[in-house]
Formats: C-alpha cells, structure tokens, sequence
C-alpha cells in the first residue's frame, strides 16, 4: 500500500465523530420522507410485501445486532467529513485508492464513528430481488475527491451483515461510480449485479414504515444528500464488463430525463425491477403520477420478451 493510503486509513476517529445538535449540514431542513405506498399502477409483478404483522420492537432488536453501539449516534452532520486526500490535483483515482475509502468507511462504521441511518428498506423487498424484509445501516462521507457510502445490510433470517459500499471519484468529468462489496480486508469490485438498480448511481433512501426508521430527520438529511448527486457514469471492472443491454427505454415521459444528454443516464430492460418499483411506489417521475396511458405504455414496454 501506499504510504498516503497509509495515512487516508489511519486518520483519527475523533475527527470524525459527531457531535450532539443535529442539522442537515446546510442549513436547510429537508422534509422527513413519507413511507413507501403503491399507487396500483399495476406493473408490480407480485403483490406488495405485507409487514403489517412486523413490529417496531422487532426492527430494533434485529437491528442491534451489528453492535447497538454502533447505531443511533447523535450527529451534526449527515454526512461525515473524511480526511482531505494524500495526493494533490488528483484526476481520476486509483482501483487501490477507492478500496482505501470503502476499507476506511467500514472501519469507521466497525469503530463506532460512522453516523448511519438504520431502517427496513423498500426496494430489496420487491419482486425478483428478494421476498423478506432487508435490514439497512446506511452512512455517508465525503470529502474534495469523493462521495462515499456504506451499506451494512442482512435479512432476519442471515447469520451475519453484509458491507457493501460505493465510492463517487469526483475527480473525474462526470463523476464515476465504483460499486463493491467488502469481506473482511477484501473489496470486490462489482458490475452487471449493481447496475441492474444503479445506473445512476446511490438510491435515495425509500423506508417501508415509519417507525421501522432509526432516526427520521438523519434518513431525511442523507437522502437529500444522495439526490443532490451529480450526474454520473457506472464503472465496470476488468472483469465483469457490460453486456449489450439492446435499445434503451425511449418512451417520452421517461426519456426526458433518463437519456444520453439527460439529467440520468438511458434506462434498458435490465432495470425492469427499479422501473416497476420506484414508478408503482410513486418515486418516478420526481414531479407527477404517470397518467393510465403512460403506465400502460410503460408496461407493454416492460412486457415486451427479447
């Protein structure tokens, strides 16, 4: 390793703690987010998960199980500051580099320094992705160079928690996204598995409950920081390059943002789950409810077979 990685690793937790006030870290307050409730679009392609019978109590002893000492921290940022970067006028990290910030976010997370969001998450409930509850610790950094996140993430039923995390290199025009999961001291980078819901990069935060959130006014407060993300591209590594995905979704009221030169990038039939979810749920589009024309546009398109 690099002796300036060595340095980014072994920065003081101190200097990263949060202190006891809580605020967005801007100065604004972002509305607290609403629970995810489907607006029968019909494109789900099974019913909505039922977890009426799922209590709060629950959330929180399943919860504590990634070390209680770890969640629930008083903060004054949502996001962390990490230290600024070893190397100065960097254009373009380094695969060695980014594996130095997702090891350092997750010692900081193992640490007790991290400020993450606990909840039950909408999206990895939903059709083809799983069909139990997920268990989410979330946490975000960043400094001049980087965005960084972490998800500590298992199912009631998992013996351990999963880490898996993102890094936004800032340096670059735009931005590129590097997606992996952490075992131990090992970062695998991954591509077509985290594309499929992450072309665009970080999802914002979408709880299945209200009382299945740790802290309403943190989820909030990362969840703007995550849809105030610039426009990114999507790394795929060496070996898992992507495959042809066929003719992006051209329909006019999803192109208008999700095209080549639009605000995210095009959509294919690979990201048929995220579509079905986030417009049945009533995420997408941002502004407005599809009208019954659209959605039955969108859903021949989602139909289709290759």
């Amino acid at each position: 390793m690099q002796v300036g990685l060595a340095v980014l690793l072994l920065a003081p937790i101190a200097a990263l703690r949060g202190a006891d006030s809580r605020s967005s870290g801007d100065g604004e307050t972002p509305a607290l987010i609403k629970p995810a409730i489907s607006i029968g679009s019909g494109l789900l392609l099974q019913p909505v998960l039922d977890l009426s019978r799922f209590t709060t109590e629950e959330f929180a002893t399943i919860s504590a199980t990634v070390g209680p000492e770890k969640i629930r921290r008083k903060w004054t940022s949502p996001v962390l500051a990490l230290p600024p970067h070893p190397r100065s006028a960097v254009h373009g990290l380094t695969e060695t580099e980014v594996e130095a910030y997702m090891l350092q976010v997750r010692r900081l997370f193992d640490e007790g320094a991290a400020v993450p969001i606990s909840d039950v998450g909408l999206i990895s409930t939903q059709e083809d992705v799983i069909r139990r509850p997920m268990f989410n610790h979330v946490a975000a950094f960043s400094n001049a160079v980087a965005r960084v996140y972490l998800l500590v993430q298992k199912t009631a039923s998992d013996k351990g928690w999963g880490y898996f995390s993102i890094v936004q290199d800032l340096t670059t025009e735009p931005p590129l996204d590097y997606f992996a999961q952490i075992s131990g001291a090992k970062v695998t980078f991954e591509g077509t598995s985290c594309y499929k819901c992450h072309s665009s990069g970080p999802l914002a935060i979408h709880p299945v409950r209200a009382d299945l959130v740790s802290d309403a006014p943190l989820a909030a407060a990362i969840s703007k920081h995550i849809a105030d993300q610039p426009l990114s591209r999507f790394h795929f590594p060496a070996g898992d390059p992507p495959p042809d995905y066929g003719k992006p979704l051209a329909l006019r009221f999803c192109s208008k943002c999700h095209d080549t030169d639009g605000d995210r990038l095009p959509l294919f039939k690979v990201h048929s789950h995220p579509i079905r979810v986030l417009v049945d749920f009533g995420y997408m589009p941002p502004r407005r409810r599809l009208t019954p024309e659209e959605v039955a546009e969108l859903k021949a398109w989602l139909d289709q077979k290759p």
